[in-house]
């Protein structure tokens, strides 16, 4: 495949890691047992807005919504401070829709994650940070979720509205619960960036046919003190504005879940302007299509006679590994003459570079090395119907207590050392009574007989949950093997399929 790369453009990678410790904060945290105090309906009609207690997701109540069509509801979580690393905010939540008939409507329905971050200076931007995920929506199901939005460093930020779209169809009952939202302080790394012009810092090594080339609406060069900077041309409707894309960015780390665009952009007038920004991604994810993510500042304040250095965030999502991005956009677009002095790409992780993959499987061809040790109690059977994605998923079928497992042995030739394991995989329950628990667990062995065990578990009944998850690893010991566990863990059988797995570990260099 053809590389686009500016004449100019550097790439480097800096040798920043994750931070070692994470401050982790809950700013919102709500069953609904006791009503929906936060919450409100930003966008749509909604015919039903209340916490219900019929047929609850978990606890006594649950927040239903019904809807008249396409709606968003959303609820605000205060930041109010600087962040001195790059950082991110997580949301989890379960959505169930209890009341379809699965023999009378489509098998899915449509929601997406949508974060809007207002800083203290007024400005704000709204990112788009989930792919528009199928909800099952048979009775008794539900669906765990979790989405994040990237929040950059050294800008003081008000506060963050996390809002949830949804395209039910009319008079379509969404249930909502268990909705948690944390900030994740020191979670990430910027470990690739691109200057894209002569160091990031002005346009002086470009000629005019290149500034045509990469970029539209014919901006000009124009050189003021000592300083190269592009003037953005006025359009036919007025406004100021050009368009900037990167084919195939080059990036030299993996697995990226973020892209930033800095802009530094001048209003050399007497009155103030405002623009907008909008940045794109598209990218592909391991055992499913191009994906695309979308970031929007629609109305940066720029006063008059000064500079602002504008962060916009392209978030790719943590719902599985990023393998490749294919192009990344950014369009600005003011009312009044402005000048773009520089622009920088950065994007980044809270994986670190090096993941070495001990296994992936969509379960195309096979179990993908799941096994069990009572086949009398559990059936592993690849099958082509209710699958999570890809042509095939894994089913499975446990009796009460019972698992199926994948085991990685590193043999006794020579030592293996990690300080971090990687566990992927997607599940989804057909058959299963209501509350019950599902127990997905990360088992490090060592040589010399101790472990570490990490276990996450989701009490659903029918529905789907996915886990994208990294577990400290001990780096002074050497290691014996990895084991990857789902487990019916409760008094009933369940039935259903997993999806999507991927192992891997960061090899470590122990003390001397």
């Amino acid at each position: 495949m053809k590389k686009h790369i500016l004449p100019v453009l550097s790439l480097m990678a800096s040798a920043t890691g994750v931070q070692a410790s994470e401050s982790v904060r809950t700013l919102v945290s709500q069953n609904f047992d006791n009503g929906y105090v936060g919450m409100f309906v930003a966008d749509g009609s909604l015919s039903q807005f209340e916490a219900s207690s019929i047929k609850p997701i978990s606890g006594a109540k649950s927040l239903a919504m019904t809807s008249e069509g396409h709606y968003r509801v959303g609820t605000e979580a205060l930041i109010m401070r600087t962040l001195p690393e790059i950082s991110h905010l997580n949301a989890s939540f379960d959505i169930a829709m209890p009341l379809s008939d699965m023999h009378s409507r489509r098998p899915y329905t449509i929601v997406q994650c949508v974060f809007e971050i207002e800083y203290a200076d007024g400005n704000v931007y709204e990112s788009y940070v989930s792919r528009n995920d199928e909800v099952p929506t048979y009775q008794e199901s539900v669906y765990s979720h979790d989405c994040q939005v990237t929040l950059p460093a050294g800008k003081a930020i008000h506060k963050v509205t996390w809002f949830l779209d949804s395209y039910a169809l009319p008079n379509e009952t969404v249930y909502l619960d268990n909705l948690d939202i944390t900030l994740h302080e020191e979670s990430h790394q910027s470990n690739a960036q691109v200057d894209l012009f002569w160091q990031g810092r002005d346009f002086s090594e470009l000629t005019e046919a290149q500034v045509d080339t990469f970029f539209s609406d014919a901006p000009t060069l124009t050189h003021s003190h000592e300083v190269t900077s592009l003037r953005l041309a006025q359009s036919s409707n007025g406004s100021y504005k050009t368009r900037f894309v990167l084919p195939e960015p080059e990036f030299s780390h993996t697995y990226p879940e973020y892209v930033i665009y800095q802009a530094s952009i001048t209003n050399p007038g007497s009155l103030p302007v405002s623009a907008q920004l909008y940045a794109s991604a598209s990218y592909q994810k391991q055992f499913r299509s191009g994906d695309h993510s979308a970031a929007f500042a629609p109305g940066f304040y720029i006063a008059p006679n000064s500079t602002a250095l504008v962060p916009v965030i392209v978030d790719l999502g943590k719902d599985g590994l990023t393998t490749d991005i294919t192009s990344t956009e950014l369009r600005i677009e003011s009312d009044g003459a402005v000048l773009l002095n520089s622009l920088t790409l950065h994007s980044g992780t809270s994986l670190s570079d090096g993941l070495v993959t001990i296994a992936t499987s969509g379960f195309e061809a096979d179990a993908g090395g799941f096994e069990t040790s009572t086949p009398q109690d559990v059936t592993l059977v690849n099958q082509s119907q209710q699958v999570i994605s890809g042509e095939q998923s894994l089913g499975f079928e446990m009796s009460p207590w019972r698992q199926a497992s994948y085991t990685h042995y590193f043999g006794w030739g020579n030592p293996y050392y990690a300080d971090k394991v990687y566990t992927q995989l997607a599940v989804q329950l057909q058959e299963a009574e209501k509350d019950t628990p599902v127990r997905v667990c990360t088992d490090v062995y060592y040589m010399g007989g101790s472990k570490d065990s990490y276990c996450e578990e989701r009490i659903l009944g029918v529905g789907s949950f996915a886990l994208h998850d990294v577990f400290p690893v001990d780096s002074t010991k050497a290691l014996y093997r990895i084991l990857v566990r789902v487990r019916a863990f409760g008094n009933v059988s369940i039935k259903g399929e997993m999806d999507n797995f991927v192992l891997g570990y960061w090899p470590a260099i122990p003390t001397q």
